[in-house]
């Protein structure tokens, strides 16, 4: 059997299939695509609506309640930027509205609350600062503001999605 390595360096190779051929291959519109996409998120709408709450909840807390979390968050600080970066991927934060678990009229509340928190200077993201900075209390006040919009009554952060992992 002979194999010629020259032509798999120098003859044109086939181009790669276009997305629309892809989608004509398996017999689905654009549409319909989008629409099965839609469905699999709103299939985890809870656990995205939980990320949201849990994620103004930690940011209520003061230093002394956010490290009482390490048990469940292993390192509570970069929880509460994780959590509050995740509840807010694009597509995850619109399920939610999609699917009517936020209303509507708090979205660019949100959306502001998240850029606040997103423009706290990186040298304050220490525990020293938490319960010292005018900013880490202008957040405690407008994420305390947001729950009670959203009609959460409880600051108990929801472990509902959570593994907690124990110590022999």
């Amino acid at each position: 059997m002979k194999f010629n390595f020259l032509n798999k360096f120098f003859l044109p190779q086939k181009e790669k299939a276009s997305e629309k051929d892809v989608v004509e291959d398996i017999g689905f519109t654009d549409e319909e695509l989008l629409q099965e996409e839609k469905l699999q998120y709103d299939e985890h709408v809870d656990f995205y609506y939980t990320n949201i709450i849990n994620s103004l909840i930690l940011c209520t807390y003061n230093a002394d309640q956010l490290d009482g979390m390490a048990p469940i968050l292993i390192d509570p600080l970069t929880e509460l930027y994780e959590e509050l970066d995740y509840a807010f991927i694009p597509v995850l934060f619109e399920t939610v509205f999609r699917n009517k678990r936020i209303d509507e009229s708090l979205k660019e509340d949100l959306l502001q609350f998240k850029n606040e928190v997103d423009e706290i200077p990186v040298e304050i993201w220490n525990w020293d600062f938490l319960d010292k900075h005018e900013k880490w209390g202008n957040i405690r006040i407008e994420s305390e503001k947001l729950l009670n919009k959203l009609h959460i009554e409880t600051r108990i952060y929801n472990t509902t999605y959570t593994t907690i992992l124990f110590k022999k």
